[in-house]
């Protein structure tokens, strides 16, 4: 499944039904990070590109959404994890790089992606990859 996270109930509701209109099947939940709808990932190209144009889309208008209440609030977005040894640290991401990521990638596996970059720096491996 794709995921597609939103921060407004009416953004992600106006995603869920252009989805429907194009004949994609949805399902919704809400996690600690945002709503989430989650869509197949065997959609025609055609149709999967008209989806990402239009979540893009949204994407600007909840952006544009948050600057109007909270002018003061800066754009930005994290990945939340946990070091070895117990502490949790936000990994600051650019959020243009966090949509692309998003476009291809699950919030498990973003979050998983991140976690082994943090314990490989915590870790070094220096052999050669062909050793490892």
């Amino acid at each position: 499944m794709m995921e597609y996270i939103f921060f407004s109930d009416s953004i992600s509701r106006r995603f869920a039904e252009f989805a429907q209109v194009l004949g994609i099947p949805c399902q919704e939940r809400r996690d600690k990070m945002g709503l989430i709808i989650a869509v197949p990932e065997d959609l025609d190209d055609l149709v999967a590109n008209r989806l990402e144009t239009y979540y893009a889309h949204l994407l600007d208008e909840q952006a544009d959404m948050v600057e109007e209440t909270e002018p003061d609030l800066k754009h930005t977005t994290a990945i939340n994890i946990t070091l070895a040894d117990g502490r949790p640290c936000a990994i600051r991401i650019e959020p243009a790089m966090m949509n692309r990521l998003m476009g291809c990638l699950s919030i498990d596996e973003i979050h998983q992606l991140a976690t082994t970059i943090a314990r490989s720096v915590e870790n070094p491996d220096n052999r050669p990859l062909c050793q490892t």
